[in-house]
Order: structure tokens, then C-alpha cells, then sequence
């Protein structure tokens, strides 16, 4: 019987040290390629994260644009009582240090006692803050119109809309219009957006400051360079835009008709023209 010769094969160590070596560059390189892509991964979420805040910033200031120069009412029905050439009474749109928004702002509802009254002074069931010559807009409730004037005491609960010290209002020959029992109380606010230092301190944001939120700043948006804005004004009086007023002015003796905004941050570069749909009073 011829016994059967087994040989036992195997690798050599130079073939075992080279196949380690090509195993290490393999790990190694996945590792590379894990670590980039991660990198690339959080990189695409910032940049979205980003332009996201930028969207939502934007729709915000675009809905301020939308109601600057709201005065509580259509302008056809609105009734102001202030002198002609009164300063700071319109809500408008300034230029100045960013984009600044003004228009009437709610303060709640009331009820005006012996209602409805043409009287001058206006009883109510709450107290209103208004300062005595500060702005103030009554709202019919149960109808459409207003009347705007400057508080003419300095009574708590009570809005007068007379003559007021140093005549301050108006006083219609026609007499004062009816305001019946159920009123909204409106008076000016402002809505500022501009670019500072960021909460960090390290980068720039974008920032808004309104009277809903007791003026203090708002940090919007993380990572925004600038913020660029211009107003179109209507000189004709047709409804279009006759001219783009560039930032550093503040339109006062046109009407603002449209806004552009333009947000640039560092990787979002976001532009929007934004039709201003209240008439100023």
C-alpha cells in the first residue's frame, strides 16, 4: 500500500505583511471617506438649516412690508383729525440704519359708554394708555370706519378727540363722526430689521425689534453679512413705481408703493420686491 503524501500550503510573511498592509490602507481610506462625508453631510444640513431661517426671515419682513402704513381701516373711511403737517403721523418705510416699518398696531378692544355718540370725548370701559398728544385710532367694530387724532387729556379711560391743548386736532365743521359701542384701539408701532453682531459674538445676524416683543431685539437669522434695501416710490400718483430710493434716505414725501430686500449671508444670497398694500393716511 503506498502511503498518500498530504503537503500542507500557506503564505508566505511576506505575502501575510503585504495583504496587512493593503487591509490597513483599505480601513484607513474608508475611515477618510466616512469622516468627508460627514463633513460634507453637516456641512449640506448648515447651509439648509441656513436658507431656511433666511426663507422664514424673509416672509416675515415681507409681511411687515405688506402691512406698513395700516391704519386700521380702508383709507376711504378713515377720518383723521390731525392737523395737515403734523411730523411723525404717517406710518412709513425708512432706509435708515436697515429697514424700519411703521403702521398702527392693536392695543385691544373697549367699550365707548353712552354709545354711539358724536361726542368729543369718549367714555370707555378700560383704561387705554394713551399718552395725552399721542396717536390713537378708534375703530368701529360693527362697521368700517376710523378716525384717528391725538389724545387731547391725559384722562385714563377716557379718549378725547377735541381741539386738546395748543389745538391739536381738528375740529370738523361737519361735526364728529358717530363711534359706536364696540371699538379696537390702535396706536403707532414700528418694526426695525437690521444687521448687528450676532448673540456670539464670533459672526453677524440678522435682527428685528417690534413693540410685540417690548422692543427688545430678536436674533432671526445666524450668518448674515448684509441687508440691503430700497424703496419705489409713486410721484405720479398712478400706482407704480417712479423711482428706487437706495438705502441711507428715508422716504417721507412720496409714496411708498414697494420694498425690495435683498439678504446676504454666508451661503444664502436671498432677493424679494414686496408691493406695500395700505395707503398711507
Amino acid at each position: 500500500m503506498t502511503a498518500a503524501v498530504w503537503r500542507q500550503g500557506g503564505f508566505s510573511l511576506i505575502e501575510l505583511l503585504v495583504a496587512s498592509a493593503l487591509g490597513s490602507l483599505v480601513v484607513l481610506t474608508a475611515g477618510e471617506l466616512l469622516v468627508v462625508s460627514r463633513g460634507i453631510d453637516r456641512s449640506d444640513r448648515g447651509e439648509s438649516r441656513q436658507l431656511d431661517a433666511a426663507h422664514l426671515a424673509l416672509t416675515l419682513m415681507a409681511r411687515s412690508v405688506r402691512q406698513a402704513g395700516h391704519g386700521g381701516c380702508h383709507p376711504a373711511r378713515r377720518r383723521s383729525l390731525i392737523r395737515a403737517g403734523d411730523p411723525g403721523l404717517e406710518p412709513t418705510v425708512s432706509l435708515r440704519d436697515g429697514l424700519t416699518l411703521r403702521s398702527m398696531r392693536s392695543i385691544g378692544t373697549a367699550r365707548v359708554g353712552s354709545a354711539p355718540t358724536r361726542a368729543a370725548r369718549l367714555p370707555l370701559d378700560r383704561s387705554h394708555n394713551v399718552p395725552p398728544g399721542g396717536t390713537v385710532t378708534v375703530v368701529n367694530r360693527h362697521g368700517t370706519g376710523c378716525v384717528r387724532f391725538r389724545q387731547g387729556s391725559d384722562e385714563p379711560s377716557v379718549l378725547d378727540r377735541g381741539p386738546g391743548p395748543g389745538g391739536i386736532n381738528r375740529q370738523p365743521r361737519e361735526g364728529y363722526a358717530p363711534v359706536g359701542e364696540s371699538v379696537e384701539l390702535l396706536v403707532p408701532g414700528r418694526t426695525r430689521y437690521y444687521v448687528d453682531t450676532s448673540v456670539d459674538g464670533d459672526r453677524r445676524s440678522l435682527f428685528r425689534r417690534r413693540p410685540a416683543n417690548n422692543g427688545r431685539r430678536e436674533e432671526l437669522v445666524v450668518g448674515v453679512q448684509s441687508l440691503k434695501a430700497e424703496a419705489g416710490v409713486d410721484r405720479d400718483g398712478d400706482g407704480g413705481v417712479d423711482d428706487w430710493l437706495t438705502a441711507g434716505i428715508g422716504p417721507t414725501g412720496a409714496r411708498v408703493v414697494a420694498v425690495r430686500i435683498r439678504l446676504q449671508a454666508e451661503s444664502v444670497d436671498l432677493a424679494s420686491t414686496v408691493a406695500v398694500r395700505n395707503d398711507r393716511p
